[in-house]
């Protein structure tokens, strides 16, 4: 990154800046929720965003990639011919405060969904992807439960069109990193160019707040795949599904899972309908079921097993599909889904469980 592609605002120039970019885009950032939570929401002012945030329910991910009840096609019968039409269409959009773990899990839904796959990539995806801009937040608050440092997803360097720190001291470092950034950033009133000093005080600020999240990945992110082949018929897995309840919310809050359904729903009168995309979950029942009714992961310790190897052995083009946000953890009604105490587990002959 060039020096002359650093600069710092101050905090009131901020919010101007982000009711400027309301005025032109569709802006989603981190709001507060009546319970005192927070979520990726459309703003309406920008008086709404909260870049105190430690973490969000839902990942920015889903909201912008997989939204429920996406139509991926159209159909009308017209003089007894069906004709076919296009579906939901991509929603231009700026994300504003995603955080570096979240911009991490893009990498992975580039690798599943992207130009990766080739003839298989996936239309609406690539179309979304090419319409949303991303402003990236260095974490302010590490999110309860979370790992990020041990995983490398504390820092983003890829995959955000501008990155903000927050100095404490009333500044952001801002980095633009792409043209698109660029051309959102030169609406910004006020600015200064980023001294070696604000270069050095960033670097402080993110080794400080690096030291503050609470957990720690158990085993060596290059130790992962070795550690779990030879556990793959640990007796974990099958007494931790006894305590699975198949609600699958570890993977509906997770920021790397990209699963989904095809449903059709046709008219009433039977003359229209649609095809529709939701989102799907390997930790339920039929999600593995094929014709004949052959269910591949039937055993509940099964799919707890598929999900700890999708996380942190089977690769999608990184070193591992879990980017240590604490989600699952936190959304988990059985307390089973927290990925540290799993690894842990599977390191001991007996696996305990209270």
């Amino acid at each position: 990154m060039k020096k002359e592609s650093c600069f710092i605002i101050r905090r009131e120039v901020l919010f101007d800046w982000v009711e400027t970019l309301m005025k032109e885009e569709k802006i989603l950032a981190p709001v507060e929720t009546d319970d005192g939570k927070f979520a990726f929401e459309f703003l309406n002012k920008a008086e709404e965003i909260r870049l105190n945030y430690d973490t969000t329910n839902l990942p920015p991910t889903q909201k912008i990639f997989m939204p429920q009840d996406e139509k991926v096609i159209t159909w009308k019968k017209v003089d007894g011919k069906t004709v076919f039409g296009p579906g939901d269409g991509p929603t231009p959009m700026v994300v504003f405060g995603m955080h570096p773990y979240d911009i991490h899990a893009i990498k992975v839904w580039d690798d599943v969904m992207g130009e990766k796959r080739n003839a298989l990539a996936d239309p609406q995806y690539l179309a979304q992807r090419e319409v949303t801009a991303v402003i990236g937040l260095d974490v302010i608050v590490p999110p309860p439960n979370s790992f990020c440092e041990s995983l490398g997803t504390h820092i983003a360097t890829e995959n955000y069109d501008i990155m903000l720190t927050d100095l404490f001291d009333g500044r952001y470092f801002v980095e633009v990193a792409t043209h698109r950034g660029m051309s959102l950033f030169l609406s910004v009133s006020d600015f200064d160019d980023a001294t070696p000093n604000d270069h050095k005080l960033r670097r402080l600020v993110r080794e400080e707040i690096a030291t503050r999240y609470p957990e720690t990945l158990p085993v060596p992110i290059g130790e992962l795949h070795e550690f779990l082949e030879k556990r793959i018929h640990h007796p974990y897995f099958d007494v931790t599904g006894e305590l699975c309840v198949a609600c699958a919310k570890c993977t509906f809050v997770c920021p790397t899972c990209t699963c989904c359904n095809i449903k059709e729903e046709p008219a009433l009168d039977g003359q229209s309908g649609c095809r529709v995309r939701e989102c799907d979950s390997c930790q339920l029942p039929g999600f593995t079921k094929m014709a004949g009714g052959v269910i591949a992961r039937k055993s509940p310790g099964a799919r707890v097993r598929h999900r700890i190897l999708d996380k942190f052995d089977y690769h999608h083009g990184c070193a591992a599909s879990c980017v240590g946000c604490g989600r699952c953890v936190r959304a988990c009604p059985a307390d089973i889904a927290d990925p540290i105490k799993a690894l842990n587990l599977l390191r001991d002959e007996e696996v305990p469980h209270e």
